[in-house]
């Protein structure tokens, strides 16, 4: 098995999993977090490099079908990012409001303080 062949392996597992968890579900799902995206950048920007450097034989069978695989992810991908964002954004109010919330209390408990 060629690098590149094993490296789009891993890249559509990946991918793959975090379609999964991107697709909308009725039961609860993990939440998508820092690591998840990192490990997929990473995928794309390498896999991109090899492709974009010419490394690819082109007589390959197995590996002409896992480049597909790895093109048909990238679509649904892209597909799912406006539904990402706006997650992202979501979680982004709420941990404002909670920051907002604890200063408050933080401003409570140290001007009930003083007055004691």
């Amino acid at each position: 098995m060629t690098d590149l062949l094993q490296r789009l392996k891993v890249a559509n597992q990946n991918l793959s999993q975090l379609i999964q968890l991107l697709l909308p579900s009725d039961s609860p799902r993990e939440p998508i977090g820092p690591d998840h995206l990192a490990v997929v950048l990473t995928e794309i920007l390498t896999v991109g490099e090899w492709l974009q450097n010419g490394r690819v034989p082109g007589d390959d069978v197995g590996l002409a079908a896992a480049i597909r695989q790895y093109r048909n992810h990238l679509e649904r991908l892209r597909g799912l990012l406006p539904s990402l964002h706006a997650d992202l954004l979501t979680e982004r109010a709420r941990l404002e409001s909670e920051r907002s919330h604890l200063e408050a209390a933080t401003a409570w408990t140290g001007a009930s303080r003083s007055t004691t």
